[in-house]
């Protein structure tokens, strides 16, 4: 399922960039939990197909939720988020608290990222931007606010 997603998000963000897709902000509450700043986008298709891309923040950490439905219907999700768990190696140092730390231990710290889902985070990224940039394009909010503010003199 999520090389689907992925594929579909790779679609979405070349029709996007070469400005062929236009997105939309989508208004919601952000619904308390841990999450600080939630933003989403949605852009239409015919036949009653969406797509929506959402990021959830909360300091460092990063969700980015990529979505399809049809009239409504949810048919395709996939999520990625930016804080890979750290091994249990590297727990063992951090737990320790260690203020010297061997080079053998060095080592251990390096532990490899898994390059799917760095590249998936990327990808989900990458098409959250886009879309934000689509959807703020065509957003007049700033010089309307200023004519506003004009005409109080």
């Amino acid at each position: 399922m999520s090389d689907k997603a992925e594929e579909l998000a790779k679609q979405l963000l070349e029709k996007t960039e070469s400005g062929k897709l236009l997105w939309t902000f989508v208004p919601e509450a952000i619904s308390g939990g841990d999450w600080l700043e939630s933003e989403k986008f949605r852009t239409d298709l015919d036949d009653g197909f969406s797509f929506f891309i959402r990021r959830r923040v909360n300091g460092d950490n990063k969700i980015l939720d990529f979505e399809l439905s049809q009239s409504g219907r949810v048919v395709l999700s996939a999520q990625s988020r930016n804080n890979v768990p750290i091994g249990p190696a590297t727990r063992k140092l951090l737990e320790i608290r260690r203020d010297f730390i061997s080079p053998y231990d060095k080592e251990k710290l390096a532990e490899p990222v898994d390059e799917p889902v760095l590249a998936r985070f990327r990808l989900f990224s990458d098409l959250f931007h886009a879309a934000r940039k689509s959807a703020m394009s065509g957003d007049q909010t700033i010089e309307k606010v200023q004519q506003l503010l004009e005409r109080l003199g």
